[in-house]
């Protein structure tokens, strides 16, 4: 198979499987069902080198990139200028993206470990430009420890996302839902009084932490 043929075909692969699992839902679609979408045998879908996994993979880069082409205009939308209802009408507009394609979104995390590094460092890159804006509301904002914070909102974005997962919830749902904790993220450090130092916090060596999405 060329390789024109081989990246056609892809193409075709992945354009069908989208419609099968927000159609279907992914669990109940198999490789055999995708090969018959576009006319040929699982076995020639498999020499393109894709699980069902990749595939899942694949497509969320592709929606991905979907939102990131849409952020200049997303952005020109927010007409508030408080970091916290800016960054709540930026969130809810993901939501907003996101819960379209809930079929799909539901499971990208559930099967993200069965992914490769490749497509591990591609998600990783389009996260960070999903959160750049956040990271820039926040920077003029003076807010400290911007890295961080950014780690925790997206995480907490998340959570809230499972408002849709578990509950049909909508973007302002999947919003109301972190509220509280994001104006957590977003609060300036408590200024220490002159020559007191800030306490530590003593470490839970027993504390364990758990992934979600």
């Amino acid at each position: 198979m060329s390789d024109q043929i081989a990246g056609s075909l892809k193409q075709q692969v992945l354009k069908s499987a989208r419609e099968l699992f927000m159609a279907q839902g992914y669990e109940a679609v198999g490789m055999r069902e995708i090969a018959q979408a576009v006319g040929r045998q699982p076995v020639q879908v498999y020499r393109l080198n894709l699980s069902k996994a990749d595939i899942l993979a694949e497509l969320i880069i592709e929606l991905n990139h979907e939102q990131i082409e849409q952020l200049p205009d997303i952005c020109a939308r927010i007409n508030a200028t408080d970091p916290f209802a800016r960054i709540c009408a930026y969130l809810q507009a993901l939501y907003t993206l996101d819960v379209q394609f809930l079929p799909i979104r539901s499971v990208g995390a559930a099967f993200g470990w069965m992914w490769s590094a490749a497509y591990e460092q591609r998600v990783s890159e389009q996260v960070r430009q999903l959160v750049k804006p956040v990271a820039d509301w926040m920077l003029a904002a003076g807010l400290d420890e911007i890295p961080a914070r950014c780690v925790g909102i997206w995480s907490l974005y998340y959570v809230g996302y499972r408002h849709a997962v578990l509950r049909g919830g909508t973007a302002a749902d999947c919003l109301g839902a972190i509220k509280p904790s994001l104006r957590f993220f977003l609060t300036p450090p408590l200024p220490s009084r002159a020559g007191e130092t800030p306490a530590l916090a003593k470490p839970n060596i027993d504390s364990r932490s758990s992934n979600e999405q």
